[in-house]
């Protein structure tokens, strides 16, 4: 998987986490700050620079990036519906939080190696 993916996916959550900053502008009801933030940072910002990434590092495994993606895809939707339900005090956010959070930490520490070995002098991921 190349990184413009990552980057095409990255606007998709930016256009969402704007979406719904200005609902809460709009209502002055901020209580989904933290939703919000999140979208932004992490499906925005943060797959934003990983998909510069391996646009700047076509050696790195196709594999591992894809496998980054999925867990960061799905762990971000998980997260942001969890905390979003959990935020407005409905039972069912919990679940969906507690393992998107998981797996966008499992994505982040995946992303952390690939970075790590794949900007090594010998760079063979």
């Amino acid at each position: 998987m190349n990184g413009t993916v990552f980057l095409r996916t990255s606007v998709v959550f930016l256009v969402c986490g704007v979406v719904l900053g200005m609902k809460m502008g709009m209502t002055e009801d901020f209580i989904q700050a933290p939703t919000h933030t999140h979208i932004n940072l992490i499906g925005g910002v943060w797959m934003f620079l990983a998909g510069l990434f391996y646009n700047a590092h076509p050696q790195i495994s196709t594999r591992l990036s894809g496998l980054h993606y999925l867990l960061t895809v799905v762990g971000m939707i998980g997260f942001a519906v969890g905390l979003y339900g959990k935020l407005e005090g409905a039972a069912w956010g919990e679940a969906p939080l507690i393992a998107g959070s998981m797996l966008t930490g499992l994505s982040l520490v995946l992303f952390a190696v690939i970075v790590w070995i794949g900007t090594g002098r010998k760079a063979r991921v």
